[in-house]
């Protein structure tokens, strides 16, 4: 139990707590999904933690992230999801969709409990639930691989700041500047 307290990464009222009732909303919130399982699970958690981080400065669960070859996933979340399911709090469903996939959706068998979480909170988890919903498992997971993902090592940390990375290529104004101060300081090779 210690060793999960200390994969919180930021200080938020409910500690691990947070993490455990986001986990029954967004497994409530996509009981009506036609692909939902851990993969999709973990993407959520992860786009409404960095997009909040991005837009507000703080994430909605305070988790620690890690990088893992299907994409970030909270680093309690294995052992936290156990605990889940041998507490009577979740439940799974597997679901054979062919060849290697199988699908773990998690069910929950509680109502979440959401003091914690603010309107503003929720509006970052209802954007991400949108955004993924008709997304499989390994979709969601290959959406997940930008730059925060690509610049780390399996099982690293992904620090929130990771979520000020920028995805997109840079615009020829942004090129032409940052060649202009590379050529200013005296960094640019012949």
């Amino acid at each position: 139990m210690a060793e999960r307290r200390t994969t919180l990464r930021v200080n938020l009222p409910g500690g691990e707590d947070r993490l455990r009732q986001m986990i029954l909303h967004v497994c409530t919130r996509c009981q009506d999904a036609r692909r939902f399982g851990r993969i999709k699970l973990n993407k959520i958690l992860w786009k409404s933690d960095f997009d909040s981080y991005a837009a507000r400065g703080m994430p909605i669960t305070g988790c620690a992230y890690q990088r893992l070859r299907l994409g970030p996933a909270p680093k309690a979340m294995l052992p936290l999801l156990n605990e889940m399911l041998r507490d009577g709090l979740l439940r799974e469903e597997e679901t054979d969709f062919g060849g290697d996939i199988v699908e773990k959706r998690p069910i929950p068998l509680v109502e979440p409990k959401m003091e914690y979480f603010s309107p503003e909170d929720l509006a970052f988890v209802e954007a991400a639930i949108r955004y993924y919903w008709t997304l499989t498992g390994m979709e969601t997971s290959d959406d997940s691989h930008g730059m925060a993902w690509q610049t780390r090592a399996d099982k690293d940390p992904m620090p929130y700041e990771s979520a000020l990375l920028s995805d997109r290529h840079p615009g020829s104004a942004q090129i032409r500047r940052l060649r202009e101060r590379i050529t200013r300081q005296g960094l640019q090779s012949e």
